[in-house]
């Protein structure tokens, strides 16, 4: 007889390392550990969809991720273009924010830097591991990863930047020297 599977212990154990499912990958894990698999009494599987003649959409039909562009002087018009966008997809693309590019490219190649780092005991990772709502900056693999019935192959660094961004020190060192100061957005 198979002993019964103790998820929560693996949750536990995955918790454990701090270093979230980076830390699985850099551990050498050869197959996807079961935390991470859908169990056969939670999905039920679909039936297909029916058959359609494929067709050729022109590519101007073609559906597209939503830009939203800040720069236009109708507000009413971009509230409503994010609404739609987020009702209809979830997510958009935001252009004409004043955010420089060089800005832009710094805070990505430092949260890259955070993520493709070691973790375990003494890193980063470990100090900010926590998944305490109040904390303004924590990392985490899965904020509700003992409720939900499934993980997801994910890390997340949360840095919470306003309205009171946090001191330099709780910051991760890899993102300590990204500029962090923006054009007044409110300016005219």
């Amino acid at each position: 007889m198979a002993a019964e599977y103790d998820r929560t212990a693996d949750l536990r154990a995955l918790d454990a390392t701090c270093s979230g499912v980076r830390g699985l990958v850099a551990s050498g894990v050869t197959h996807l550990p079961r935390i991470f698999r859908v169990s056969d009494g939670v999905h039920q599987p679909q039936p297909p969809p029916p058959q359609v003649p494929s067709q050729e959409l022109p590519s101007s039909s073609a559906p597209s991720v939503p830009v939203i562009d800040l720069s236009g002087s109708d507000h009413a018009a971009v509230v409503a273009a994010v609404r739609r966008a987020a009702a209809e997809w979830g997510f958009f693309q935001v252009t004409e924010h004043g955010v420089p590019e060089a800005a832009m490219a710094a805070a990505t190649d430092a949260v890259r830097g955070f993520h493709e780092a070691d973790g375990g005991e003494g890193s980063d990772k470990a100090r900010l591991y926590s998944r305490e709502p109040a904390r303004a900056v924590k990392y985490h693999c899965n904020f509700d990863l003992y409720q939900s019935p499934v993980a997801n192959w994910r890390d997340t660094l949360y840095l919470r930047m306003a309205p009171d961004p946090p001191d330099a020190g709780d910051l991760p060192d890899s993102c300590r020297y990204v500029p962090r100061s923006l054009p007044d957005c409110n300016s005219s």
